[in-house]
């Protein structure tokens, strides 16, 4: 049923053998589908192509935590409370240098970033404001911001993986026979909350909150 092409960890479809690795480019815009042991050397090229000591920024999203997003959709009543907006925490670490965010990348911070199903996270250059991310179910998608595309386009030329003219996404897979299913990831006993905690450390912040 399933080709070659793998998903992260915290990640599943039924039936997703529709999906190949290719990318393609629209008004400013790259949005590709990345096998998941190409995640890393995406990232790793796309860093390498920064200058040394170019200041860069790693932005993370996640899911407000349950107490967090309850006191922004407070219950109207006591009981059958549902929510209905869900929000997102947008963090940043900003200024640090290639050669750290690789190390990043190699470790631990890398190993969740990537894998769990419901982190948004990525990579941007404070001089140059070019910008790459992941995004749910494999999707890598980078802004050009008025950058030349192949700045983008000729890191995933050399790595192998085809331009199309449109993108089959998993997006457009799903249905109520073939859902998606996205999950926490867990690493050495941490997982995303913990390490945005320890990155705090560094100079990790809050930027906002915003709805999904």
């Amino acid at each position: 049923m399933n080709n070659t092409f793998q998903l992260i960890e915290g990640a599943s479809i039924s039936n997703f053998s529709e999906l190949r690795e290719a990318y393609q480019v629209s008004d400013g815009r790259l949005d590709s589908n990345v096998s998941a042991e190409n995640i890393p050397r995406v990232f790793e090229a796309f860093l390498g192509q920064m200058k040394e000591d170019e200041p860069l920024y790693l932005f993370i999203e996640v899911p407000c935590r349950e107490d967090d997003e309850l006191k922004l959709n407070p219950p109207l009543s006591t009981s059958n409370h549902t929510i209905e907006k869900y929000h997102r925490d947008v963090y940043y670490l900003d200024g640090y240098d290639r050669e750290t965010m690789l190390m990043f990348l190699d470790s631990g911070v890398g190993e969740i970033l990537i894998n769990d199903g419901f982190v948004y996270f990525g990579f941007g250059s404070l001089d140059s404001h070019i910008e790459l991310g992941k995004y749910q179910y494999n999707m890598l998608t980078g802004y050009l911001n008025g950058q030349p595309e192949q700045c983008l386009s000729d890191l995933f030329d050399k790595l192998g993986i085809p331009r199309v003219s449109k993108l089959i996404t998993a997006w457009q897979l799903f249905s109520n026979d073939n859902p998606g299913i996205c999950r926490k990831y867990e690493f050495e006993g941490k997982d995303i909350y913990t390490l945005i905690e320890q990155m705090k450390e560094l100079g990790m912040y809050k930027a906002e909150t915003r709805e999904e």
